[in-house]
């Protein structure tokens, strides 16, 4: 059978960034455009060639065709190609590609081309029947995102929701949602949402894009999720995401279900859940609210993996060259599977690599405008060119965790017992209450505890208010969690500089002590709630006991950190850098004790 190719081009009012957002978001695009769902196979290989996926589906929703999908090819902003060999069906071999170039006026054109290879007769009669309309239906959904006068990619054009909304229900959840602490804006806002949007959208609600949506606070965005679930609108689920692709490999209910270790089929390797990179929090809609499915139509789509700027088949003895965007530092160059890595260096001086079974022939390439890879490997390689710090903007497990409201509305999420997870980075709060045994015994057990339990409620305030969560309390103390430095530390000055105020209110003298650490720890199930142990922690509770009262100790290596110095610039502190060798720790630990100049001028003038 004759081969058919096909080239469609037009010139857009609209920038290459903007365009490739939209044309690489090959799900969203899909959707959009009508294609038939896909269901796709882990990664297989056969002999020496590139590796693939195994697709199935059904045109029309009846006919079914299976095909081999190998790993799209692209260049950030520029261009993308993807290829299939019909496995079933009337078509023997099908490529899509789309490029991008500049126009004069500013804006951009599109050149589609589409090569279809026909098994049969019968193979004609589909690519005109399905085949080309589809093609063509790429450049009326950049007409369509034109007239819809959406201003970013987000809003890409949807067709109008087909879905059945239980509209009642939706009334009636919202207006519970309403009672709730949380913004009655935003609760109109989520209603509009799961009403008006897509099946995509509010079957994968990712609270940074809400927010971006909306142009809100991520954390007040949160919040009216986290409320919204307790109502009943949606659901959560928590993804598990490869380190080194970063898409999610499974998806649970519950973070009881979590596993200790994971397995990317697409990068070959073994990887520990971790509670701030790997495991992330996302919700979708209420079926009671509305059915719908974020249906797949490619795996391997550029958007997917935003993080990847170009990525390359290179057949065995073959060279392909990649250009390096600038600014994009820093960048590393792997082979997919095999996950041998290179950093691209801009001091380096070598502007060509080669890749044999033995691996990379350096440890790092040139970034200055381009780079010449040799494949002199035994098998095809795909190669990608992809930043090399994780830097996905989303909503993880150590941040919500760390919520008082999260742990307030779901004190049953934990971890399964024995079950422990690791977190590379999160901040500790410890309190002391100085001088409550001479409490109890000067007005009794009774009116102490109720001192007590009041500055219990005075920490919970403004440890929440700054996006922190009470863990537990020890006696007379609190451990606290934050995901960032920068809130526990808010939270502690917070604390001392309205201690007096709260002693004034109550009639009470209360002297604290506040001790602040950051690290990584390990998170467990510990009397059905959600705890954390470790170094980190043990730490943290041991500086608290540096403390002299109405002060806040921390570590150099806080203080180091540039948000917790613009915390403490704004604030009217001193500091005093000290050394101490705490109980149980090894070698002498840097602190930094920090006291608020108010309260220095009230205990000179008391002495």
């Amino acid at each position: 059978m004759k081969p058919k190719t096909y080239v469609l081009e037009k010139e857009y009012a609209l920038d290459r960034k903007t365009a490739w957002q939209l044309l690489a978001d090959n799900n969203r695009m899909n959707l959009y455009i009508g294609l038939f769902p896909v269901s796709f196979s882990p990664a297989k290989q056969d002999g020496a060639e590139v590796f693939y996926r195994e697709a199935h589906a059904k045109v029309l929703g009846l006919v079914p065709i299976s095909w081999q999908e190998f790993p799209f090819q692209w260049q950030e902003n520029d261009s993308y190609t993807v290829e299939r060999r019909y496995l079933t069906g009337p078509l023997k071999h099908y490529t899509l590609k789309v490029e991008l170039f500049d126009n004069e006026e500013g804006g951009t054109r599109v050149k589609l081309t589409a090569d279809f290879v026909p098994l049969n007769p019968l193979g004609y009669g589909a690519i005109w029947a399905t085949g080309l309309p589809a093609v063509k239906k790429i450049m009326r959904y950049l007409d369509d995102y034109l007239e819809s006068g959406a201003t970013i990619a987000f809003e890409a054009p949807q067709k109008p929701v087909t879905a059945k909304v239980n509209l009642s229900e939706l009334d009636r959840l919202s207006g519970l949602l309403a009672k709730s602490p949380v913004n009655g804006g935003y609760v109109e806002k989520l209603h509009r949402y799961l009403a008006d949007k897509g099946d995509h959208d509010v079957a994968q609600i990712e609270p940074v894009q809400v927010a971006k949506l909306w142009n809100a606070d991520l954390d007040d965005t949160l919040r009216v999720l986290l409320y919204a679930t307790k109502a009943g609108l949606l659901n959560l689920s928590w993804n598990v995401i490869c380190p080194n692709c970063r898409v999610s490999k499974v998806e649970h209910s519950s973070l009881s279900q979590l596993e200790q270790q994971f397995h990317c089929d697409l990068c070959g390797v073994n990887y520990d859940a971790n509670f701030d990179q790997y495991v992330e929090l996302n919700f979708s809609v209420h079926p009671a609210v509305r059915q719908a499915y974020a249906e797949v139509y490619c795996i391997g789509g550029p958007m997917i993996t935003p993080h990847v700027k170009a990525q390359q088949v290179i057949e065995k003895g073959k060279t392909a060259r990649f250009a390096i965007p600038e600014g994009e530092d820093p960048l590393r160059l792997r082979v997919l599977q095999a996950n041998d890595r290179v950093i691209v260096d801009n001091n380096a001086e070598v502007g060509s690599l080669d890749y044999s079974d033995r691996g990379w022939s350096q440890e790092s390439v040139s970034g200055s405008g381009e780079v010449f890879i040799k494949n002199s490997s035994s098998m095809d390689i795909v190669v990608a060119l992809e930043h090399s710090d994780w830097n996905k903007q989303a909503v993880t497990a150590a941040k919500v965790t760390a919520m008082q409201e999260f742990r307030d509305l779901f004190s049953s999420e934990v971890l399964s017992p024995g079950q422990k997870i690791g977190i590379d980075h999160v901040t500790i709060l410890f309190t002391d209450l100085k001088g409550s045994t001479l409490l109890y015994e000067t007005i009794g057990d009774s009116s102490a505890y109720g001192q007590v339990r009041n500055h219990f409620e005075f920490l919970t305030g403004h440890i929440t208010r700054n996006s922190g969560s009470v863990v537990k309390t020890i006696g007379d103390a609190v451990m606290a969690v934050f995901h960032k430095p920068e809130d526990g530390l808010k939270a502690a000055l917070a604390i001392q500089k309205n201690l007096k105020a709260f002693n004034d209110t109550a009639n009470e003298d209360l002297v604290l002590r506040l001790g602040l650490y950051s690290g990584a720890a390990i998170a467990v199930n510990s009397n059905d709630r959600l705890d954390y142990f470790g170094r980190t922690v043990n730490i943290a509770a041991r500086i608290q006991g540096q403390g002299k009262g109405n002060d806040v100790i921390i570590s150099r290596e806080v203080l180091a950190q540039p948000m917790s110095a613009a915390v403490l610039a704004r604030a009217d502190v001193e500091l005093e850098e000290f050394s101490a060798v705490l109980k149980g720790i090894d070698g002498a630990v840097e602190l930094v004790r920090i006291r608020l100049r108010e309260e220095l001028e009230i205990e000179e003038q008391a002495s």
